[in-house]
């Protein structure tokens, strides 16, 4: 089980009922972090959910965190 930050973005046509997409999300596994009413998920999800989640009707992108790792300053330059 690999856990990923995601940010997900609706389509405007789900935005009357963003609640329920969300409630929705939930159960298949997201954990929603912040619920933005202009159509924002920020969450946290397994990364075997991912797929399931981009492929919903509602879902116009889904964006991993990237992880970035910054060498000690005392290390040699590469």
């Amino acid at each position: 089980m690999h856990i990923k930050n995601v940010v997900i973005t609706l389509s405007h046509d789900c935005l009357d009922r963003i609640n329920a997409v969300a409630d929705s999300m939930s159960k298949e596994g997201l954990r929603i972090t912040h619920l933005y009413e202009y159509g924002v998920i920020t969450g946290t999800v397994d990364e075997m959910i991912i797929k399931t989640l981009r492929e919903r009707e509602e879902v116009i992108s889904l964006t991993e965190e990237k992880q970035a790792t910054i060498a000690p300053p005392d290390s040699e330059i590469q």
